[in-house]
């Protein structure tokens, strides 16, 4: 299963998602999809976290990108992140203004799992 945020859609809170989250509208707040993957279409703005096990970044992207396998970065995209994760792939025209830990995955997502915890916040389950 897929879970799509329409271009015409927008999101004020956190996604927790037990399935793949494709992005083509506007996310302010943290997208969390452990063990799935989270594509951030081109036009589309996530404003937050994004943990995921693989992530693919066409559109606008502000906030950390924490992967267990693979960040991508398009020439259509625009992010501004720290990124942990094991690997990552920059097309050439790509803008990209941030860090990258690629060994620091696992304590990302235990960090994260931990803000969630002790931030409320609006929050969406999709299963």
């Amino acid at each position: 299963m897929n879970t799509t945020i329409g271009k015409g859609i927008t999101i004020k809170g956190s996604i927790q998602a037990e399935e793949a989250v494709t992005i083509a509208g506007t996310v302010n707040g943290d997208v969390i999809a452990t063990n799935f993957e989270v594509v951030v279409e081109s036009g589309a703005h996530v404003d937050g976290a994004v943990t995921a096990r693989a992530i693919t970044v066409r559109g606008n992207s502000k906030g950390r990108l924490i992967a267990r396998e693979i960040v991508r970065v398009f020439r259509s995209a625009a992010v501004r992140a720290d990124i942990a994760a094991p690997r990552l792939a920059l097309e050439e025209g790509a803008m990209f203004n941030g860090s990258v830990a690629p060994a620091r995955v696992e304590a990302a997502i235990i960090v994260g799992a931990y803000r969630r915890k002790t931030e409320p916040e609006a929050v969406t389950t999709i299963a």
